[in-house]
């Protein structure tokens, strides 16, 4: 059954005026729907974004952002406080054209049988489907979906079926940019006609103030019980993170280059473990090792925990 959210409600955001826009989900969630994040804050620009690309009448949208700034999670969300269902396919560069549509698969009784792929089951059926890190598709793959994601139909050689897809189809596409060196690799320059198919968004970092208080958050749960020593510890945190995420994508001066980040995600677990760990001396470190530097690189570790020497101050 459907039903109709007025965005103010649906994502608890304090624009008054966004009480007047309407969008359709369902009544009750299904098997496919994302589960809610409770602590997931939406960011208006985002919401204007998706917003507008769900009433345009486009059929895709392709969102480039770096690592951990909340490419997936905004469609994700999107969705969960919809309760609309959404399938989800990690790109990868041996994946073919079949992975996404479909293919021939052995049946118990020695027969074949037609298995859709993700993107032909969401036409099929009406759904969304997300494609995560797809610039990673060889171009040759992205440029087979040309025709669906104009607003043509989806046909299958194999079978010989042309699948016209139904109403509440869209196809989102989440990637890294392909233009920098931020340690993506793999990463390819898809077919201009391909690329012009989407309603293209870009996707930054949140802001202090809004990560601030997830942090701050995770901090007092954990047993933090002061809240000015639980806000300057945030802050802190998140202050590391915005110096770490400008050398990892080439925007300070300085002259250290990295290739992991801080996500928000990581935040939230450097600030869990910070509290586990704080009777260890220079638990921030000790915490940061367990939450995200012990799988960097030895150059990337140390420049991230420069930076945190430099925000938190270096022991006597």
């Amino acid at each position: 059954m459907k039903k109709v959210f007025n965005l103010q409600d649906a994502f608890a955001l304090n624009d008054p005026k966004t009480k007047d826009y309407m969008v359709e989900g369902l009544a009750q969630p299904t098997a496919y729907t994302p589960s809610i994040d409770p602590d997931y804050i939406f960011r208006m620009e985002l919401i204007r974004d998706m917003f507008g690309f769900w009433v345009s009448g486009e059929r895709a949208m392709l969102i480039i952002g770096h690592s951990g700034c909340g490419k997936t999670s905004i469609v994700e969300q999107w969705h969960s406080r919809l309760n609309l269902p959404l399938l989800t396919v990690v790109a990868h560069p041996r994946m073919e054209i079949a992975d996404l549509v479909g293919h021939f698969v052995p049946t118990a009784s020695g027969g074949m049988e037609f298995h859709y792929g993700p993107v032909a089951r969401a036409a099929k059926e009406g759904l969304s489907v997300l494609i995560d890190e797809y610039f990673v598709l060889d171009p040759g793959v992205a440029t087979g979906l040309n025709a669906l994601l104009q607003g043509g139909m989806l046909y299958i050689p194999e079978t010989g079926e042309a699948i016209r897809p139904a109403e509440g189809f869209r196809v989102f596409a989440a990637t890294n940019p392909a233009d920098i060196g931020a340690g993506y690799f793999g990463r390819n320059t898809q077919d201009a006609a391909n690329q012009d198919r989407f309603y293209t968004i870009r996707v930054g970092y949140p802001k202090p103030e809004e990560e601030t208080p997830l942090v701050q958050k995770v901090l007092m749960q954990q047993g933090v019980e002061d809240e000015a020593i639980a806000q300057m510890f945030a802050e802190r945190m998140v202050d590391v993170a915005n110096r770490v995420r400008k050398l990892y994508c080439g925007e300070s001066d300085d002259a250290a280059a990295i290739d992991i980040t801080l996500s928000t995600r990581s935040l939230k677990r450097w600030a869990s473990l910070f509290t586990m760990f704080g009777e260890q001396d220079r638990a921030e470190h000790y915490a940061l090792e367990r939450a995200v530097t012990n799988r960097a690189n030895p150059e990337t570790a140390k420049a991230i925990h420069d930076v945190v020497d430099l925000v938190f101050g270096v022991a006597a």
